[in-house]
C-alpha cells in the first residue's frame, strides 16, 4: 500500500525556483532586446528607440517574475 496522498505535489527547492526565475528573467530581457534591435534595423532608426524601450520592458517583466516567485516562496515558508 502506498501511504502517500495522490493529490500532493512534490516540494521543489526554493533555490531551484529562484534559479528558474532568474533564467526566465534573462530570457525575457534577451528576447525583447533582440526584437527591439531587429525593429531598429528594419526601420533604419538612428537612435535605438525600440531596443531601449523593449529592453527596459523586458527588465520590468523579469523583475515581476522574480518578485512573484520570492513572494510565493515567502508565503510557503510562513505557513
Amino acid at each position: 500500500m502506498n501511504n502517500r496522498n495522490q493529490d500532493s505535489k512534490p516540494k521543489s527547492s526554493p533555490y531551484l525556483r529562484l534559479t528558474s526565475a532568474g533564467l526566465q528573467m534573462g530570457g525575457v530581457i534577451t528576447a525583447l532586446t533582440y526584437f527591439g534591435f531587429y525593429l531598429d534595423n528594419q526601420y533604419h532608426l538612428t537612435t535605438p528607440w525600440w531596443t531601449i524601450i523593449l529592453g527596459l520592458t523586458g527588465v520590468a517583466i523579469g523583475l515581476f517574475i522574480v518578485i512573484r516567485e520570492v513572494m510565493e516562496i515567502s508565503k510557503k515558508n510562513d505557513e
